[in-house]
């Protein structure tokens, strides 16, 4: 029965880490996903120089924060765009071509981002939103800007301009929907009164609130906001979504942790005329309790390595077992896999932690064992 219930402790801890592992490195890769395909589109900060800004404050903002990828033009708007067929709400873009985010560049599926600053009023739009406008390369779309009308004899009229469809963008998110990208120049042009801002991308996105923190307190810009005003919410909801996971995951382990108590309980109730024997020849308690507290540890430690093993190996080659047993995801696509070694680090170190508070117990029990009243009917 003992071996019974080690046999099954050691399984319940293996099972619970190599599971936590999974999850995580499932998980971890679901938010890089997310943080490329969204993050590496919008801007991870945008400011607006005040009155006192100094004429260098690029390269100043350069040496004094090492973590800034790219420092470039920008101006976006709200606008409406009408294809032959439809007529839906767009988020405009207005970019350097040739200053322009790694993710993003790379992301045009069909044309090319030199078209944007050779053609005449050129605009590169969202796969999704191309496929709602039931438009293609080549076609002629009308964008009406409110921000840049004027008031005529027959009201008031938005600024409105053709352009000529020279791309499509895939970026694998929901931007896809409302994103157009247009030149910088003829933006500006449109909306003249529309402030000039500055991307700033970051090699690591999830910073962007530090940077935003520090250059609110700095009076060379009157604007900066990062991408949390945007989209803070969903990452949130991700971040919350992999806490409750683990603490889910981490309550089998803790479950299969402290099954090593009963383990050891009748361990010690079935060994005490050897503890018994063993005090009265001198061993100290705390032999005794080393003792046992390492029978307890020893299945904490092979459940939990073996656990931590088996789920880097499962997370490795999840997909080429997922294809084995049929099993495919909603569109066809691959689960993404990051596999964090500090994370699984922490796994180990989580349930070697809830092994250890388990093994007090018994062998605090083992300690309390009177020779005297054990070996009196001996």
């Amino acid at each position: 029965m003992i071996s019974f219930i080690t046999l099954f402790s050691i399984a319940g801890i293996f099972l619970g880490v190599m599971a936590l592992t999974l999850v995580s490195s499932v998980m971890n890769g679901f938010e890089g996903e997310l943080k490329k395909r969204i993050l590496g589109v919008l801007p991870h900060v945008v400011v607006q120089t005040s009155e006192q800004a100094s004429s260098g404050w690029q390269a100043q903002l350069l040496q004094r924060h090492s973590g800034i990828d790219r420092i470039s033009p920008f101006v976006e708007a709200e606008a409406l765009v009408q294809s032959p067929r439809q007529l839906t709400p767009v988020h405009l873009q207005g970019v350097e071509v040739d200053q322009l985010p790694d993710f993003m560049a790379q992301s045009l599926m069909v044309g090319s981002w030199q078209q944007l600053d050779t053609g005449r009023y050129p605009i590169v739009l969202g796969r999704q939103l191309a496929e709602e406008l039931e438009v293609s390369v080549g076609d002629r779309i009308r964008i009406s800007l409110a921000q840049g009308g004027s008031y005529t004899p027959l009201g008031w009229m938005p600024s409105q301009r053709l352009f000529t469809v020279t791309g499509l963008l895939d970026t694998g998110s929901e931007l896809d929907q409302l994103l157009a990208v247009v030149k910088l120049t003829e933006l500006q042009r449109l909306v003249p009164q529309a402030p000039l801002q500055w991307r700033i991308q970051l090699a690591e996105p999830f910073q962007a609130p530090q940077l935003s923190a520090a250059l609110h307190q700095q009076a060379d810009f009157s604007l900066v906001r990062d991408w949390r005003q945007s989209h803070g919410k969903l990452f949130a909801a991700v971040a919350m979504e992999k806490a409750m996971m683990w603490l889910m995951l981490l309550l089998i382990v803790a479950v299969a942790a402290f099954n090593i108590v009963s383990a050891l309980v009748m361990m010690v109730t079935e060994k005490q005329a050897e503890v018994a024997i063993l005090k009265t020849q001198g061993m100290q308690n705390y032999q005794l309790f080393t003792i046992f507290a390492m029978q307890g540890m020893s299945n904490g430690v092979i459940g939990a390595i073996s656990g931590a093993i088996a789920g880097v190996l499962l997370s490795s080659y999840i997909n080429p077992l997922l294809s084995l047993f049929g099993v495919y995801i909603a569109g066809g696509i691959e689960l993404p896999v990051l596999i964090n070694a500090s994370q699984i680090l922490m796994i180990v170190c989580s349930a070697l932690a809830l092994t250890m508070l388990a093994v007090i117990y018994p062998a605090w029990r083992a300690v309390q064992i009177e020779p005297a009243e054990v070996l009196r009917d001996e």
